[in-house]
């Protein structure tokens, strides 16, 4: 199977204090379409900086980042990764969503011609088609961030970027954007996932990359991660979270 995407060997190497500091030191990984994989690591593993090298906010220091068969950043990139960063910012408050998407299509490349029904397509997939006309800045934060999604959905892309989609959410809004990506990956998007929150793993993740100082620690799915922890109970079945908890001393820096 054709990965969407392919990253190979990637370095992100920056100065410090005199010697190179090493975010990201050799990592290699593939998604396939309608693949959800997820970055899982403690804070300054190397996610947020791989992520930003495959969305194209950093230039890798060696290795390669292939989407759709193009290399990103040796060859003529125009294949479309959409990108959900999320939070308060990123919109137009006094503008309508509608109006939003439609400023977005264009820097999307979608043709003119196309831009309004792309911007009623998106709307119902994140199911804000009922306030499309209204300002964003009387939205909610569950509602911007379907916004966020709607928006990195605009020219229908075939890898999709989620940084922490639901951080700050309560846990219904949290399950309506469960709910939005599964369906997603359904109609073959491939998804990059990083999360802090377990449940948010377990709920999406076909694929869990642990990541721990700038390298791929192991790699597996949900259950294979909680088998390679030795974490066990005599009741029940070892969660996530502890395991993950068992693992992580050793993802850590020196």
């Amino acid at each position: 199977m054709t990965s969407v995407l392919s990253v190979q060997n990637l370095c992100k190497t920056f100065p410090s204090h005199g010697d190179d500091f090493k975010a990201v030191d050799g990592i290699s990984f593939d998604i396939h379409a309608g693949e959800i994989v997820s970055l899982l690591g403690p804070n300054g593993a190397g996610k947020t900086t791989t992520v930003s090298m495959v969305g194209g906010y950093l230039i890798p220091t060696s290795g390669q980042v292939i989407i759709n068969g193009i290399n990103r950043y040796q060859d003529k990139f125009d294949s479309k990764v959409g990108i959900v960063l999320g939070g308060e910012l990123g919109f137009y408050g006094r503008a309508s969503a509608a109006d939003n998407l439609m400023f977005f299509s264009d820097l999307a490349r979608v043709p003119r011609k196309e831009q309004r029904a792309e911007v009623a397509r998106v709307l119902d997939l994140v199911e804000l088609t009922n306030v499309a006309n209204k300002k964003v800045q009387f939205f909610s934060r569950g509602m911007k961030q379907r916004l966020h999604i709607a928006r990195a959905l605009l020219g229908n892309p075939p890898l999709l970027l989620l940084d922490e989609p639901t951080s700050g959410l309560d846990v219904e809004i949290s399950a309506e954007i469960h709910r939005i990506i599964k369906q997603l990956a359904s109609k073959g998007v491939a998804i990059l996932l990083t999360s802090h929150t377990m449940s948010e793993i377990e709920s999406l993740a076909d694929q869990v990359l642990l990541i721990g100082a700038g390298k791929i620690f192991s790699s597996g799915t949900v259950a294979d991660l909680i088998k390679q922890s030795d974490v066990h109970h005599i009741d029940r079945p070892a969660t996530l979270e502890e395991s993950y908890l068992a693992i992580a001393p050793k993802l850590r820096r020196p």
